[in-house]
């Protein structure tokens, strides 16, 4: 079954799934397709590319489409290693926008630009310049894109493992310290040593956690940490908590850090008011559940 689904996603050529011009009465592609792959993608998007590579990217197709009356879509499509980094780079990217199910696996719609993932493709289309239509356009565009990837994508287990379906909680999937810095800045060094992890804000803390192979590694990495931040003039009070630590960002934020089994648990207080503790305690009984 497996080899079947990558032969599917093989046999389908990223041009293959940009919409014909015949769907678009009155239109013609005035740029592109242009595909870059790699590190091309730094001559596309110079200083914004590096998050990509992290996340794991391939290829990319870009077209724009435009109609008599100077009227310019972009539709832009990423191919990404697998369905983990595409949905992680959408979760990453899409943090202010609401996500619904519209398009694809996941999706974030607005008036003039629409974002979605859908098994390891990332895809963005916007209007570059709308003056004379209110023709749905995007809608069609996307929906005729969505359908042309012909299979499905999986969430990331670390997100299916924690993330419960809290409405409004929108958790972004990490395989890097660049990501991790996207969302919560802790040291341009990868003192965590991450290679996976999920992060998500719930108003009044955040939350973030990395899975390591083994409990010892855990340790390991929390200790080494816990120096690094130790020497961060970014972080004060540093002082010893129930198997980790707590301490106070150059915001005031407190920060309570705890190693549970192979993972280590980040909370980021954003109310001053809030009790953390509550909230580990739960996350490593959760853990500890998932060792049962």
């Amino acid at each position: 079954m497996l080899f079947l689904v990558a032969y599917q996603l093989q046999a389908q050529e990223i041009r293959d799934f940009l919409p014909d011009q015949a769907i678009l009465a009155g239109w013609k592609l005035s740029q592109g397709p242009q595909e870059y792959n790699g590190d091309q993608l730094f001559e596309l998007i110079d200083g914004g590319a590096d998050i990509y590579l992290e996340y794991g990217f391939n290829r990319m197709v870009t077209a724009h489409y435009t109609d008599p009356s100077s009227n310019n879509i972009q539709v832009e499509i990423y191919e990404m290693t697998d369905d983990y980094s595409a949905y992680g780079i959408f979760s990453l990217t899409q943090q202010t926008e609401e996500w619904t199910k519209e398009y694809g696996n996941l999706s974030a719609v607005s008036d003039d630009y629409i974002s979605f993932w859908k098994n390891k493709y990332y895809i963005n289309l916007s209007w570059s310049s709308r003056q004379h239509t209110e023709e749905p356009l995007l809608d069609t565009l996307a929906g005729r894109i969505a359908d042309r990837v012909s299979v499905w994508g999986n969430y990331p287990e670390l997100v299916r493992t924690f993330f419960t379906g809290e409405p409004g909680i929108k958790p972004v999937y990490l395989n890097g310290n660049l990501a991790l810095s996207n969302f919560y800045y802790v040291d341009y060094k990868d003192i965590f040593s991450l290679t996976e992890g999920v992060a998500w804000n719930s108003g009044k803390y955040l939350t973030i956690i990395f899975k390591y192979d083994d409990p010892e590694k855990a340790g390991q990495t929390a200790s080494s940490a816990k120096n690094s931040m130790s020497a961060n003039k970014r972080f004060s009070d540093l002082t010893t908590a129930f198997k980790g630590y707590r301490c106070f960002d150059n915001k005031g934020n407190q920060l309570l850090v705890r190693q549970v089994e192979n993972y280590i648990v980040v909370l980021v207080g954003l109310d001053k008011d809030f009790s953390l503790v509550p909230v580990m305690d739960d996350i490593s009984r959760r853990i500890e559940s998932l060792e049962d």
